[in-house]
Formats: C-alpha cells, structure tokens, sequence
C-alpha cells in the first residue's frame, strides 16, 4: 500500500494516460473515468512498489473477462469479440471493479506489468546489427526482464520498415509479422537480421508459455481494442514454442554474471533490457551499472536499452559499451510499442 492520496494517484493516472492516448481509446476512457473515482484511487494503491497501477488494474479487469466474457463489461472490449464504441463505459466498469473487488486486489497486489510485447524487436533489431557492425561478431543475447521471453526471438520474425523514401522487408514468410515507419529513410542498420547464435534471458517472475494461466495474463495486459496486437502474440506464442527461449528466475544485479558466463566465449555480448529500469529503485539502477562495468573489464559488454525514465513518454533507445570507461550512443527515439522510430544517427 503506498498511502498516496487521492489527488497523487489521479496525478499518476493522468500522466500514465498521457502515454496511452494514441494506442487505445477504450483505455483512454476508462483511466479518465477512473481519475475521477476515488474509490478505485484508493484500490489500486496495492500494487507493488515499482509497478504501474493502471497497467496492473486494467490488466486484472481484462483476466477476470477473458475468463467470463459474458459479463456485460465485455461487450466493449473487441478483444473478447466486444462491439460496443458508443455510451458511457465507466457505467459498467466501475459496478464489475467493484463486485469483484476481492479477485482485483489480489492480482494488482501478486502479479506483475509483464508485457511481452514482440513488435518492440522492430527497433531492437537495429540496435543488434550495430553492436554486429562494431564487433564484427555473432550476438549472444542476454534478455533482462524477458518475461516469457518472445523478443529472444527476434532474428525469428518478419519485418517492414517503412520511410518516406522506401520499404524494406525482411524475412516475409515468418509467422510474426513487425511494421515501424522509419520517417525519412530506413537507415542500413534496419536492413539485415542480426546474427544471433546464444540467448537467454532472466526475470524475477518469468512466464512459462506452456501454462494456461500464465498466458491469460500476458493476453490481459494488452489493450482490448488493439486485436492486432493479440494476433501478434498468439502467433509469437506458437513460435516460441517451436523455439523455445531460455528463461531463468534470476536477479539482473546477482545472477547476470553467472548467465553471461555461460555464454559462448566468441561472441559479442549483448546485454537488452526495455522498459526495466523504471522499476528499479535509483540505487538499484546505478548497482547494475557498475555490475556490468565490472564484467566489461574482462570481456566487452554491449548494453542495448530502451528505457523511459522521466515524467515525459519519450523513450530513448541507446547502445553503451561497459568497461574501464563507459561509453553510449544514443540510436533514436522510439514508440514503445515499435510502431515507429525516429534515428538520431545510422
């Protein structure tokens, strides 16, 4: 419980809004409507520390339907075949908050915001190929947060990049299909897939793609009426269980180095994380840092991060190398779904 007051959390839900807007207007709706209940202000201050509470609320909301889709609630979401745009929905979505109110508040106060969202290796891609450009070497991967672990899979999808000037497309008969408009140009670093030959991954409550349970909730983290998005990670779910990804219950600051030790001592490592640090405390961020300082003294180490660490939604995909002095290129700004990116450089 944070004991944050009302006028805090509705600060902290208008601002998570903000970000939001563009992608889902159901959503859009609904968190306005909830600034302005305190009672639900009020229940959402379960979450876990370092958590977002909109993301876990909506998310809870959304398992309990996938589960009973029946519920009148239901009829607005077009994920669950829901129809309805017009009317007031926080007619229904407060009195379902609030009838399951027990089953909601146990699931923002015991799960996790771990979505996976695959259309994120759109520009992660690029951000491999340069730390292969700069090496000269096969990638081994080392995912932290990786969930259930689908964006390990990168080099497994299907892109198209699309710029004022051309279309590249990569890898077209793949089962998962990725498209980022690139502004201007598609820069040469979007123009290959990246040659990885090792990866895994860790995360302190990692999702087995083979348990039922496990993926309901990864489905209920996306937004209902974006019904592309989950296509996208059913398809990515198939895959990943034809090439099942490593996934370790592990800590990034304690159990990185055992990971990376294992990995192969030719190739060039990576080490990838998008959308982790904010849930890190400060202290907790700067350990991992000088972590990875310490292990780039005895074999270089490519940080690749899309991070969104300030009050604005921007966020900012870099490439640092770690090591007796740290070093970091800022790539570009990114949508944090991958539905676009804006190069600083190529």
């Amino acid at each position: 419980m944070t004991g944050r007051t009302p006028e805090e959390m509705r600060e902290r839900v208008l601002l998570w809004e903000e970000g939001i807007r563009a992608d889902s207007a159901l959503y859009s709706r609904i968190t306005r409507g909830v600034a302005e209940n305190d009672q639900i202000l009020r229940l959402i201050q379960v979450a876990p520390p370092g958590q977002l509470e909109m993301n876990l609320l909506l998310g809870a909301v959304q398992y309990l339907l996938i589960a009973d889709p029946l519920q009148p609630l239901a009829r607005w979401y077009p994920s669950l075949g829901g129809t309805r745009i017009d009317g007031d929905v926080m007619a229904e979505f407060v009195p379902f908050v609030l009838a399951n109110q027990e089953a909601i508040i146990e699931l923002i106060g015991t799960r996790r915001v771990q979505t996976n969202e695959v259309a994120r290796c759109a520009f992660l891609l690029p951000a491999y190929n340069l730390v292969g450009r700069l090496t000269g070497r096969p990638l081994a991967l080392v995912e932290i947060g990786t969930s259930a672990g689908l964006t390990q899979n990168v080099d497994r999808y299907g892109y198209r990049y699309v710029a004022d000037d051309a279309t590249v497309e990569l890898s077209p008969a793949s089962p998962v299909q990725l498209t980022s408009n690139t502004g201007r140009t598609v820069p040469n670093l979007a123009r290959s897939i990246p040659n990885i030959v090792w990866r895994a991954g860790l995360d302190l409550y990692p999702i087995d793609i083979n348990d039922d349970d496990q993926v309901r909730w990864l489905r209920a983290l996306l937004w209902p009426d974006r019904v592309d998005r989950h296509r996208r990670l059913e398809a990515a779910i198939d895959l990943a269980r034809r090439h099942p990804p490593t996934v370790i219950a592990g800590d990034a600051i304690d159990d990185v180095a055992g990971l990376l030790a294992t990995a192969p001592p030719d190739a060039a490592v990576v080490i990838q994380h998008s959308y982790v640090l904010n849930q890190m405390a400060r202290a907790d961020r700067e350990r991992f840092m000088d972590v990875l300082d310490g292990l780039g003294a005895a074999r270089p180490v490519y940080r690749v991060g899309a991070e969104s660490l300030t009050r604005s939604p921007r966020t900012t995909l870099d490439v640092t190398v770690h090591g007796p002095a740290r070093e970091t290129r800022v790539l570009a700004d990114v949508h944090h779904h991958g539905a676009w990116i804006r190069w600083e450089r190529d």
